[in-house]
């Protein structure tokens, strides 16, 4: 295999090995094995667990920045609501990737945790750009900070019962948070 398609290789597998045991139950012996690789093979292309974790976040920001782009002009709860359902949308199609961040992003509460700055970072960041297109609601924050709690809490819902519509279930809760005025 090539090096790229190698660590293509290695990342896709930590990623459905972090959102199944965390990061504490992840390993680079494991990680090898499902690669059909040695250890030395894995560390050739990371130097250490936290390098993967690290590769595994920074694919998981790739994904994501295309979908960032929806966030630019959102001038009414009407166009929050379609770009948040977009999201969710996206989100319902890629299970294992929300499992993964929900369980990091747990795990990470911990200071000494490898991804705690990087959580607390990206937090911060969303927080702050999402908030400054709220400008048309009288406290941007507080909305934001109820939009992120609803989403994160039907995901977890969610993830624990495959059987919600992930989507439905964010559509209405967004009717009564982003009401047309």
């Amino acid at each position: 295999m090539d090096p790229a398609t190698r660590r293509a290789q290695i990342v896709d597998r930590a990623t459905a090995i972090i959102s199944r045991s965390g990061f504490q139950g992840f390993s680079i012996a494991e990680l090898a094995r499902e690669c059909g690789i040695s250890r030395a093979g894995v560390l050739h292309h990371f130097d250490s667990a936290e390098a993967v974790l690290v590769a595994v976040l920074r694919q998981r920001d790739l994904a994501d920045a295309a979908a960032a782009d929806d966030f630019v002009h959102v001038d009414s709860p009407a166009e929050m609501r379609s770009t948040l359902h977009r999201t969710v949308a996206r989100n319902a199609g890629q299970r294992e990737i929300v499992r993964l961040y929900t369980v990091l992003a747990a795990e990470s509460l911990s200071p000494d945790h490898p991804a705690h700055a990087y959580f607390a970072d990206r937090v911060s960041e969303i927080r702050q750009q999402v908030a400054a297109t709220l400008t048309w609601h009288p406290d941007p924050e507080s909305l934001l900070l109820r939009i992120l709690a609803t989403m994160d809490g039907l995901q977890l819902a969610w993830l624990r019962d495959p059987t919600i519509d992930l989507v439905a279930a964010w559509d209405l809760a967004a009717q009564d948070l982003l009401p047309d005025p």
